[in-house]
């Protein structure tokens, strides 16, 4: 299991091979918008099943705590505090997987605030659980945990890009 904080500043996270996506997008330039890209044309859907990208998108600005972790490694997080689970978004990694900020793809920046993360190349279902801990009417802490499961073939999308996956409002009963 690797653990690490990810500063969010553009309302979302995303985990990639930078080989694969340059592959992908051999022309992009420093300060391109490849999030515009994504986002106004279908090459965003497409980018994520093919399992160039996975995106943890529309959550609020903050730093979160990432646990990244095989399905066979017990969950470090107990599950009275998942919230909200996301599941299955395909993860092709051919040399190298980072972890970084949404803004990484507003303006194309290589390397800048990427996290290396410790995935062995293969094709692997994603499964996104977003946590909270709350007391005193507060969210002491939150983040999300990444649980991967090798698979001999990249898995088709079922995951919702549409989902909510925000972890730092507090739940109706609460306010």
């Amino acid at each position: 299991m690797q653990e690490t904080s990810i500063i969010v500043d553009f309302n979302g996270i995303v985990i990639f091979d930078p080989l694969l996506l340059g592959a992908l997008y051999p022309e992009v330039g420093h300060g391109e918008n490849l999030y515009r890209r994504f986002t106004q044309t279908p090459e965003g859907d497409d980018v994520v099943k093919q399992g160039i990208v996975v995106p943890i998108i529309g959550i609020n600005d903050s730093i979160y705590r990432v646990l990244i972790r095989d399905e066979a490694e017990q969950s470090p997080v107990d599950s009275d505090l998942i919230v909200v689970s996301n599941y299955a978004f395909p993860l092709r990694i051919a040399s190298q997987a980072v972890i970084t900020d949404l803004a990484s793809l507003l303006e194309w920046n290589p390397e800048e605030d990427w996290q290396k993360m410790n995935i062995p190349p293969g094709d692997y279902s994603v499964r996104i659980n977003g946590f909270r801990k709350i007391m005193n009417n507060e969210v002491v802490d939150f983040g999300f945990e990444v649980v991967l499961t090798g698979c001999e073939h990249l898995p088709e999308f079922s995951a919702s890009l549409a989902k909510n996956m925000q972890v730092l409002e507090l739940p109706d009963k609460l306010r």
